[in-house]
Order: structure tokens, then C-alpha cells, then sequence
């Protein structure tokens, strides 16, 4: 799910700009002067429990539903709202309001505040953002998924009829010199193709991993062995490069497993290139497995649901994959080639 219109950055630059406030503690208006979106019946009845980017739940009624952008804030915040150009800091969930599923988590990042560079949804939902501020958006599906068909939303059992529920904690709202920088990009001629390094023998317990010409992994679980109940990580192939930071994009080939069933429910190697991320936007069990190691390794990392997707788990992957046997409870296994590196705070291409 994209906040913005081609992708979601993870910083811009900002400055704070006070705007007046209502009586119940939320602005008025936003800082260009427009009155912030209305609250409904709908978004007036939503109520959650839990923290908001990761586990949250949707405690109230459902259905939920709106015709048009409804917006209620959930608990106040302080201070003003941003300008055109400037960031704020968010966590957010997104449930079905058809029966409170959730759709997607995405934990706190910096979001570039531009009405020209996010979705309408988006838009409404931090316009009028103050710090510290919880709130919920309704939307309808088309404002979410435009024309795309229910199929491909990956959302199952979601119709054109139905609403999304958007709830949204904001952070900081930072000036441009104190905005995190967005790490620079590596071009593919600029990666390496495969692990390189000195291979290193897993410790007992872990799944086996073969290796295909170009690098890409089988993965095959230890016969009637227990997942672990801890995060467990390991490195098959040393690599000598650049050492990954916290902060960084990293460009890796993964391919990403089930251990209950060894069934594949992700694969960079599956659709022919690599993927960047940056560190602090990726499940805390990923996180982990990245940060410290170097280019060239190849690491294997089982990721019990709390270093996961936790209870959305099962929603989060299914979304690629109605038909996958998965459940909150399953445990993952990644194997990952690292390509590359760009320090955090580097904005320009290596």
C-alpha cells in the first residue's frame, strides 16, 4: 500500500507552523487555511487497542462504512500542523471495515508532506496531523484502490463496496535540518550478483540451504525439528564489503519460507531482481539479521511471529497469496544474498 504517489520515502525536509486550534484540542484548519476534514458516524465509532504500526486491533463494531473521506481524532495531540514540503513522522494501520482485518502495518517513518506527492487518503489523513495526535480515516475503496478489482488488491474477501479503516499516530513534524536523509541508490551494474565470500557451516538445528548457480537457495527444513521459539540467525557465506549500518538501504536477493510447510511466500530471486530496503523500515527480526553484517554474506534467519508480523501474519501474506497455508502462529525463514550498501544520510547514487 503506497502513501505516496509513486513511493514512500522514508524523509523530507519541514518546519513547524502553529495553526488555531478547536475547542476539543484538534485544528481547525490545516496551515494553508483549509478546514480539516469533518469527522462522520463512522469514523466516530472507531476504537482500537494495542500499538498502532504493529498489533494493533480494531476493537469496535464492523461493518464500517462512508460514502465519502471521514476523519476523527481518536486522541489529541499538540502543536501545529505541517506546510507543503515539510515531514511528518507516522505510524499506521489499515483494517477491512467489512470485519476488522487488518490490511497492512506500517510501522513509524518520516513521510514527506506534499498535496501534489501523496494519495488523496493519505493527504486527508496528516493535513490536519498534530504531534502525538491518534486519528482514524474512512475511506472508500475506490479512494484506496482506484479501479483496481478486488482480486488484485490482495485483501481477501474485500468487495468494491467496501470502506477501509485508516488509523494513523503521529510523531514529530521536523524541519528540513533536522529531517532524516534519505539514503542514496545503487544502479544494478554497481551490485554484486551473487554471496561471495568464505562459506561457513550453519549451527545444528538450522534449515538446509542448496544453492543454484545463480545463487538462489533451496531451503530445506530440518525433518521433525520444532521451529525455534527465538530469532535465530546464521551466516553461510562471509562476505568482505561494506559493513551495513543502521539507517542504510540495502539491496539483497531473498527468498523467504515457511517452516511449518517449507512453502515460499516470497522471492526476490523469483522476480528476477534484487530488492532495496532501508533497515528501520523492515520487520524487527529482518532488521536484525541485516544490521552488522557485510556485503558479499549470505544469511539465514528464522523469525518467530514477534520478530515477524505477529498476529498479522496471516493477513500480511496472504495479501501476495490468498491461497497460502499460513497462520499467526507460523514461524519464517529467510535466506538472503547482500548486494549492496548505502549509508544512511547519503543522497547520492554510489
Amino acid at each position: 500500500m503506497k502513501l505516496s504517489r509513486v513511493l514512500l520515502p522514508v524523509a523530507l525536509a519541514g518546519a513547524l507552523l502553529m495553526t488555531a486550534c478547536s475547542a476539543g484540542g484538534a485544528p481547525a484548519q490545516d496551515s494553508a487555511g483549509a478546514d480539516c476534514l469533518p469527522a462522520g458516524k463512522a469514523s466516530d465509532s472507531v476504537e482500537v487497542k494495542g500499538n498502532v504500526g504493529s498489533g494493533l486491533k480494531l476493537t469496535s463494531k464492523t461493518p464500517v462504512s462512508a460514502k465519502k473521506y471521514e476523519r476523527s481524532v481518536l486522541k489529541p495531540g499538540k502543536g501545529g500542523t505541517a506546510k507543503d514540503g515539510q515531514a511528518v513522522s507516522v505510524a499506521m494501520t489499515m483494517f477491512s471495515g467489512s470485519d476488522g482485518s487488518v490490511v497492512q502495518e506500517l510501522p513509524e517513518s518520516s513521510v514527506p508532506f506534499s498535496k501534489n506527492g501523496l494519495t488523496g487518503w493519505a493527504y486527508e489523513g496528516l493535513r490536519c496531523a498534530t504531534t502525538g495526535e491518534q486519528a482514524a480515516v474512512i475511506a472508500p475503496y475506490a479512494e484506496v484502490f482506484g479501479k483496481a478489482k478486488p482480486e488484485q488488491t490482495g485483501v481477501p474477501g474485500i468487495t468494491e463496496k467496501d470502506s477501509i479503516v485508516i488509523v494513523m499516530e503521529f510523531g514529530k513534524i521536523t524541519d528540513a535540518k533536522d529531517a532524516p536523509a534519505q539514503p542514496g541508490t545503487l544502479k544494478p551494474d554497481q551490485l554484486l550478483k551473487k554471496a561471495e565470500g568464505t562459506a561457513k557451516k550453519a549451527p545444528s538445528g538450522f534449515p538446509a540451504v542448496e544453492l543454484a548457480k545463480d545463487g538462489s537457495p533451496t531451503i530445506t527444513m530440518p525433518k521433525g525439528a520444532e521451529a525455534p521459539k527465538d530469532l535465530s540467525i546464521a551466516t553461510l557465506i562471509q562476505g568482505n564489503g561494506d559493513k551495513v549500518q543502521p539507517g542504510d538501504r540495502v539491496y539483497v536477493n531473498y527468498r523467504g519460507v515457511i517452516w511449518r510447510t517449507g512453502e515460499e511466500f516470497d522471492s526476490s530471486w523469483s522476480r528476477g531482481q534484487p530488492a532495496p530496503f532501508v533497515t528501520n523500515e523492515v520487520v524487527p527480526g529482518f532488521t536484525k539479521a541485516l544490521e552488522g553484517q557485510k556485503v558479499g554474506s549470505q544469511i539465514i534467519a528464522i523469525l518467530p511471529p514477534a520478530e515477524g508480523y505477529g498476529p498479522n501474519t496471516a493477513a500480511q501474506l496472504k495479501r501476495g497469496n490468498p491461497n497460502l497455508d499460513v497462520t499467526n502462529d507460523d514461524t519464517l525463514v529467510f535466506v538472503f544474498d547482500i548486494l549492496g550498501t548505502v549509508p544512511a544520510g547519503s543522497q547520492q547514487a554510489q
